[in-house]
């Protein structure tokens, strides 16, 4: 079987290189490459060459810099965009502003007037734009370098970025016939993000909740829907601690005597680097205020996310007793010594505390008590979020919520003097999230079995573009010339006017100046030609009449 897995940028990796190591280690022709490469984070391209001796490493992929390139932007942004109309997403006004700041088109911002739609009426706008998406012939560049590729599978990650680039590629691949399959890297893609936008062959998903979102919020039928697991967290049933809690410790600078409880950052979309700064500052100082010793002198482990540690170097918290952040600046998640640093923060802590992290996952899975609070600042990107909503207790999740700080001070004094009470709920959790198919069943070969059948599958029919194509493109090509002007006049207010004004006065004053000098010269020159055809002669005159003295 040859594989072309095409991410989103090298940061995906950290959700999908075991599989991708399980599919080369049976033997299969996997290749990886990637649309973007985000040089502001920790991962760069450099981090695909550490699969080069098990995978081929493409690197980056052609880009959609013809004719049609920026409209499909603009219409996939404007997608993005109208997915917020259903009602489900009354609650997640950050959510719909984001996408709105980050794609959105200037000229369609009036489409924020509009607050809801019904599910139904977004469903059928939604289908209009993809048919008109349909219409957009692919990218000639794009189509040769599948050709050249030629794989049995084409696997896309995560495909719901804002726009996604990677539509294009799903398209090219339906052209040529080549199976596709899109692999959703987290719980949180298929309602934090952008819509899917075309049909793939298949959606692989980790469970029954992102099923159901895949089919209700991305209007993809459940028969091309797979249920694998979550592969990435794999590792984390099998692993074990590098160091001891006292080699640990001392690694990050904590007192050994106590326990510790670990708070885990969260992206910066969540919670905003200084604002989460400010947040666990004040979260630490409720914990001190505690009747409880247990909760008031436990020790404090902050371990910023990879990606949102700016307001952490310098410790904001330095100057309170018995907490430690660490590490306080950008690291690269896959790294194994960064890996091992995560696993034995939450393996060696009395529990975790977050905002909306993928780290409560990973603490249930080691069976560490999870805990979260609702807060003023975060509630847009808590509860203002679908994801966040499978972690509590009354959807079968596992994260202990307080709606304020005492409750949430007393709550960590009820777990954490009994450890052994949250163990029920973290198991069912682990069985209806993580693993579906058991929880001693490894989600990474299923994953694996997944992509092979497809693989295994009958080809599909190319797919041509439809001859009523051109009826639409006159309508797209007008809405996107709209967006295209609106946006020019915004980003660059009439510079190119100002310019060529700028130019015409200068023109002007200089043209000025030379009428000026050409004036006076030929004043001048007036001048002594009156005096030497008028004034001269008439002084000579005078003499010739003149009778001498």
């Amino acid at each position: 079987m040859k594989v072309l897995f095409l991410l989103e940028s090298p940061e995906y990796l950290r959700f999908f290189d075991s599989a991708i190591e399980d599919m080369a280690a049976r033997g299969h022709a996997v290749s990886v490459a990637v649309t973007s490469d985000r040089t502001g984070k920790p991962v760069g391209l450099g981090g695909l060459q550490q699969y080069a001796d098990r995978v081929r490493v493409v690197g980056m992929v052609p880009q959609h810099d013809g004719f049609w390139g920026p409209t499909t932007h603009r219409l996939h942004a404007v997608m993005d965009f109208v997915r917020f109309f259903h009602p489900r997403f009354a609650a997640a006004p950050a959510l719909r502003a984001r996408i709105k700041r980050k794609v959105l088109p200037v000229a369609y911002y009036w489409l924020d007037a509009i607050p809801r739609l019904s599910p139904n009426a977004v469903r059928r706008i939604e289908h209009m734009l993809m048919a008109c998406d349909r219409t957009i012939p692919p990218y000639p560049p794009i189509v040769d370098f599948l050709r050249e590729e030629a794989p049995d599978v084409l696997l896309v990650s995560p495909l719901v970025d804002a726009a996604s680039k990677q539509v294009d590629w799903i398209k090219a691949a339906q052209t040529l016939g080549l199976r596709t399959a899109v692999c959703v890297a987290s719980w949180d893609n298929l309602t934090n993000k952008g819509l899917l936008r075309i049909e793939p062959d298949l959606v692989v998903v980790w469970n029954d909740a992102l099923s159901r979102e895949v089919q209700e919020y991305h209007y993809i039928p459940e028969e091309k829907i797979a249920i694998t697991g979550a592969q990435l967290f794999d590792r984390w049933f099998a692993r074990t601690m590098t160091r001891t809690r006292e080699e640990f410790c001392a690694r990050v600078g904590l007192t050994n005597a106590r326990p510790f409880l670990l708070f885990t950052g969260s992206s910066s979309f969540i919670s905003e680097s200084h604002a989460e700064a400010a947040f666990v500052r004040r979260w630490v100082l409720a914990l001190r205020s505690s009747h409880d010793p247990h909760v008031r002198d436990v020790n404090i482990l902050v371990r910023p996310h990879p990606y949102n540690c700016r307001a952490w170097d310098p410790d904001p918290v330095a100057d309170l007793p018995g907490v430690t952040v660490f590490p306080r600046q950008g690291y690269n998640p896959i790294h194994a010594d960064n890996r091992a640093d995560f696993f034995d923060s939450i393996y060696h802590s009395a529990g975790v505390v977050g905002i909306n992290t993928s780290a409560m996952i990973e603490a249930a899975i080691i069976g560490r008590p999870v805990f979260s609070l609702l807060t003023d600042e975060f509630a847009g990107t808590q509860e203002g979020t679908i994801h966040f909503h499978h972690l509590l207790p009354e959807n079968g999740g596992c994260v202990r919520m307080a709606a304020t700080l005492d409750e949430h001070v007393g709550q960590l004094s009820q777990w954490l003097g009994d450890p052994e009470g949250a163990l029920v709920e973290i198991e069912r959790f682990i069985a209806s999230f993580i693993r579906p198919h058991g929880v001693d069943r490894r989600a990474t070969p299923i994953f694996a079995d997944t992509i092979e059948r497809l693989a295994a599958s009958p080809r599909p029919q190319p797919r041509a573009t439809a001859l009523w194509a051109p009826v639409v493109w006159p309508v797209i090509l007008t809405a996107s010339a709209v967006a295209a002007v609106v946006d020019w006049l915004r980003h660059k207010p009439l510079k190119p006017l100002n310019r060529a004004l700028e130019r015409a006065a200068k023109k002007l004053v200089r043209t000025a100046a030379i009428a000026r000098e050409r004036i006076r010269r030929r004043a001048k020159l007036a001048g002594k030609q009156w005096q030497k055809a008028v004034v001269k002669s008439l002084r000579t005159g005078r003499r010739l009449l003149l009778p001498p003295s």
